[in-house]
């Protein structure tokens, strides 16, 4: 399954990722997400491991996942 949608930036500043975004990353309310910012986007990177076939799915769709070890965050 690949996921693509759009994101919007509220008033706030803020951004909300979708809903299906969230289950298709297993992200809960309240989970501590990595961001980077890089020279050509943002890179979001989920508070869990993901399975190798869950990542090559989004490397397909366009999404960068980078992985970092529980002990570098």
């Amino acid at each position: 399954m690949t996921v693509k949608t759009t994101i919007t930036i509220d008033e706030n500043g803020q951004i909300l990722l979708p809903l299906e975004v969230n289950q298709y990353l297993n992200v809960q309310n309240y989970d501590w997400l990595q961001v980077r910012i890089q020279s050509d986007g943002i890179v979001i990177i989920p508070p869990q491991e993901l399975d190798e076939e869950i990542v090559q799915e989004l490397i397909r769709a366009g999404i960068l996942i980078d992985i970092v070890p529980n002990s570098e965050l």
